[in-house]
C-alpha cells in the first residue's frame, strides 16, 4: 500500500495590534504537489513581504518523530 503524501503550506509572521506577537499558521494543505506548489506561488506573489515555506510528509505521520517537520521560527529580531 503506498503511502498518501501530505503538502503543507506554512506562513510566519509578526502581528502588530493590538500588541507585537509571532503568528504561525498553516494556511494550506493538499495531497497534490502541483496544486500545493501553484497556492505558493499565489500567496508569494500576493503577498511578497510574507514568509510561506511548503513542507511535505506522508498522511498519519506523528510529526514530532521526524527529524525537520513544519513549523517557523519568529526570533527578536522580527519585532524590531
Amino acid at each position: 500500500m503506498q503511502e498518501t503524501e501530505v503538502y503543507l503550506i506554512m506562513t510566519g509572521y509578526v502581528e502588530e495590534a493590538p500588541k507585537q506577537v509571532g503568528v504561525v499558521a498553516a494556511v494550506y494543505v493538499s495531497t497534490d504537489l502541483k496544486r500545493a506548489r501553484s497556492k505558493l506561488a499565489t500567496l508569494r506573489q500576493a503577498h511578497p513581504q510574507t514568509f510561506y515555506e511548503l513542507y511535505h510528509c506522508p498522511l498519519d505521520t506523528d510529526l514530532d518523530q521526524l527529524s525537520h517537520y513544519p513549523s517557523v521560527e519568529i526570533s527578536p529580531a522580527d519585532f524590531t
